[in-house]
């Protein structure tokens, strides 16, 4: 006769992540005994249950102590890809442009102190701001004041 048992845990972690591990078994044991003591088979299935959840939980604690679990804050770091060289050209041009301080831009709008910080998302969506001519980045203050010109090319 075979008995065949499995045991699985998952476990929660930071960010909508998750831990698990499983176990399984498979038991050859003896043809029952009529003369054997009553409740055998059961001792033998909750021996082998015993038997996977400490394994699943060693190998769970193995996985957390040999950092195989990256923590919260790396994860997220993980995820946010810099912006990429040629957004950043983009983005000094756009400014350029438009007479803009970048990094006051980016200072007031993202709270970061350089445009290389700034993330592949965020430097996404201020290219297209900067793009659109009737719009400007949302906070203005670090703007400088556009120099209007003449018809003919000179100044006011």
């Amino acid at each position: 006769m075979k008995m065949t048992v499995a045991y699985s845990k998952k476990i929660g972690l930071p960010d909508y992540g998750s831990l698990g591990a499983t176990c399984g078994l498979e038991v050859e044991l003896p043809e029952p005994d009529p003369h054997a003591a009553a409740g055998a088979f059961e001792r033998a299935a909750r021996a082998a249950f015993a038997a996977c959840a400490r394994a699943v939980q060693d190998e769970l604690d193995r996985r957390r102590e040999t950092g195989a679990v990256a923590r919260s804050d790396d994860r997220r770091a993980r995820r946010r890809r810099p912006a990429t060289d040629p957004q950043l050209r983009a983005l000094r041009a756009a400014c350029d442009r438009r007479r803009l301080d970048l990094a006051g831009v980016v200072s007031e709008r993202f709270g970061v102190d350089d445009p290389e910080a700034l993330s592949v998302v965020e430097a996404s969506r201020l290219i297209a701001e900067l793009r659109t001519p009737t719009q400007a980045p949302r906070r203005n203050s670090s703007l400088v004041p556009p120099t209007r010109l003449q018809p003919g090319g000179g100044r006011p």
